[in-house]
Order: C-alpha cells, then structure tokens, then sequence
C-alpha cells in the first residue's frame, strides 16, 4: 500500500471515530452539564465562557455553558490542532525507533560477521600407511 493510500485509510478512519461524537455533542444528544475542573484550567474555561458556576453542581465543579459556537471555536482552534500534533508526534516517534532498529540491526551484523571465526583448516599431515609405505619403499 503506498504511503498516500495509508494516509487516506487513517483519515477515514479518524471520521468514522470523531465523526459521530461531534455529532452527538453539536445536536446535544450527549450533554454533560457538571465538570470537575482543577487548578489553572478552572480560569481558563472561565476566561473562554466555556464554564461557569450553577447551583445544581456540587463543590469544586463548574456548569458547561457554552453555546455552540463557543464550542465548535474551542474543538477547532486548540482540540483538533493538538490532536493533528500528538499524530505527528506519533508518527515522527515511529520514523525515529525504525531508524534506530535499522541501525543497531546492520551494527549487530556487522559485529557478527567480525567475530564469527573464518572457515576452519586442519593442517594436512599424511598418513601413516603412505608414510611407512615411502620408507620401505625399494
């Protein structure tokens, strides 16, 4: 398979994934109202109109008030970027191991072939009959 046929599969296939959760959450099928929100991310969901304080969730977690817009500028502008970039990250972490895997395999070869011993030779000594033989030889 050639690598755009790999790219066109993964994408496909990245739709067939994505595709029906942002769907569900655009049309509201799926709704969460309270999130727990800790530490930083707390101010900058308040900063982003993303979240906001309700009576009806408990201590320590906000209410998702955002309209849809809202969310469909935040899912464009900082999730879909940083999926694309943990992708690349990926696939620049896999071009790196097969790098190195070819690397260490031609080192191990190479060292193989240096310390395997060449063909062994006997010296040849001849035998003991053809030794006798020529001494008693006429």
């Amino acid at each position: 398979m050639s690598m755009r046929g790999r790219w066109q599969v993964g994408l496909v296939l990245a739709l067939a994934v994505c595709a029906p959760l942002l769907l569900a959450l655009v049309s509201g099928a799926a709704t969460v109202h309270c999130v727990p929100v800790p530490g930083g991310w707390t101010q900058a969901g308040l900063t982003l109109a993303l979240l906001g304080p309700d009576e009806a969730c408990p201590y320590g977690s906000l209410a998702v008030g955002a309209t849809t817009g809202q969310v469909l500028t935040v899912v464009v502008a900082v999730a879909v970027p940083a999926v694309l970039a943990h992708l690349a990250l990926l696939t620049g972490a896999a071009g790196v191991l097969g790098a190195a895997r070819s690397v260490v395999v031609a080192a191990a070869r190479r060292l193989i072939r240096r310390l395997r011993p060449g063909p062994v030779r006997l010296p040849v000594r001849p035998r003991l009959a053809v030794v006798l033989g020529a001494a008693f030889a006429p």
